[in-house]
């Protein structure tokens, strides 16, 4: 029988307190998206529902849609952070008891684009969550600035400490990483760790993936393979203590233990050294480590790499794939577009990569509307989560208990 979930309550003025403060958001963000944005309206249900007249319509009506919010808007609205978090549309309550018990800690690596980059915090952020961001060295000071501005108006929030210059290939792409990881630990109580950038966005809602990361049981949502793996990356070099070596993505969601091993387990340590080295190492070191059960790290695979299909931490097309793209694709990944809602809207993953807000500003607003109305079904008990396709994934089923 398929296990359904509803949201609970602790006491009755929680629940009180949280459906005012849902209910007023949700006008807010209404309000954003038909305003704000200046949105000419859309129906964004029939763009999902994958209604191709419709669409077609909607392509070109939304190269009408040119209102980019600049820099100099957030040092402006930040200045008073009551204000901006209302008139922004944040969800300043954590709505649940369940959610409010299990916090997530989330990286975002941002380096363009301030709109994109606070659209995909406001429909992350939720008060008891944690996050890190990290701005490239190679940003413009503006983009830091109003990066900078935005964090300080939530305590929770807060810049990496040290800035890194990221070159694609290099380990300044996995350094920043590492460093908001380590930040990150100093706050005890969070329990997974997603990393993202400033170009994905979220298909599923706080509450919903609270639900998914608990029917992981502790397992990790890292992908890799063998089978596809490039020896010429490692240099002919030879990994320490046995480690096998994978190709797969630095973007994950681990438990706090995976955590807590690479930042402090001396393997983890001496692992790392040797990747410095090689070329990528950002799509070797996280896989790797969740693919060697005798290293005794807790929620990572025991079986084939090669066998786990469903790698529902990120939804992303590359060009190699026989998925359809709606978009472009920009060196081999599909930049995701209002085309491509009709799949986003039914997929498994909890986050999608990437998208270009100024090229497609549709598809972020109906994704946030979807979002949203989804926070609020659920929380009303329109709305049920299910999460038996999570609980059947091999990666869970087999892992390092």
């Amino acid at each position: 029988m398929e296990t359904q979930y509803r949201f609970s309550t602790s006491t009755k003025s929680l629940h009180i307190i949280n459906r005012k403060c849902l209910e007023y958001n949700y006008a807010k963000r209404i309000q954003e998206i038909s305003s704000l944005y200046q949105l000419p309206k859309f129906d964004c249900l029939r763009l999902f529902q994958n209604n191709t007249a419709y669409l077609e319509e909607a392509i070109l009506r939304r190269n009408n849609i040119t209102s980019d919010i600049s820099d100099d808007y957030y040092l402006n609205v930040t200045t008073d952070c009551h204000d901006f978090q209302l008139s922004r549309g944040y969800i300043m309550s954590s709505l649940t008891q369940e959610e409010e018990e299990f916090p997530i800690a989330y990286t975002i690596m941002a380096y363009k684009d301030s709109e994109m980059v606070e659209r995909l915090l406001r429909a992350i952020y939720r008060p008891q969550n944690y996050y890190c961001i990290h701005v490239d060295l190679k940003s413009s000071e503006s983009f830091y600035s109003a990066i900078s501005a935005i964090s300080q108006c939530f305590p929770n929030v807060f810049l990496a400490s040290k800035r890194i210059e990221v070159i694609w290939g290099l380990f300044s792409v996995l350094e920043p990483e590492l460093i908001c990881m380590k930040e990150l630990s100093r706050y005890k109580k969070w329990k997974y760790f997603i990393n993202l950038t400033g170009q994905m966005f979220p298909l599923k809602t706080n509450y919903q993936i609270v639900k998914i990361l608990k029917a992981f049981r502790g397992a990790n949502s890292i992908n890799g393979t063998i089978k596809y793996a490039y020896p010429t990356r490692w240099k002919g070099k030879t990994p320490p203590r046995g480690i096998r070596l994978l190709k797969g993505s630095v973007h994950i969601a681990a438990n706090r233990d995976f955590v807590n091993y690479v930042l402090h387990n001396e393997t983890a340590k001496e692992f790392l050294e040797w990747n410095k080295d090689t070329f990528v190492p950002d799509e070797t070191f996280f896989s790797s480590l969740n693919y060697n059960p005798q290293l005794g790290i807790k929620g990572t695979y025991k079986g084939d790499p090669d066998d786990v299909h469903e790698y529902v931490a990120r939804y992303t097309i590359w060009g190699s794939t026989f998925k359809l793209c709606a978009g472009k694709f920009v060196r081999g990944v599909c930049i995701l577009s209002s085309g491509d809602l009709p799949r986003l809207g039914q997929a498994k993953e909890l986050f999608a990569n990437k998208f270009y807000l100024h090229e497609d500003r549709l598809a972020i607003g109906c994704l946030e509307e979807k979002i949203f109305n989804d926070t609020r079904d659920v929380y009303m008990g329109v709305k049920v989560v299910n999460t038996s396709f999570y609980e059947r994934l091999n990666f869970v089923q087999d892992q390092v208990e």
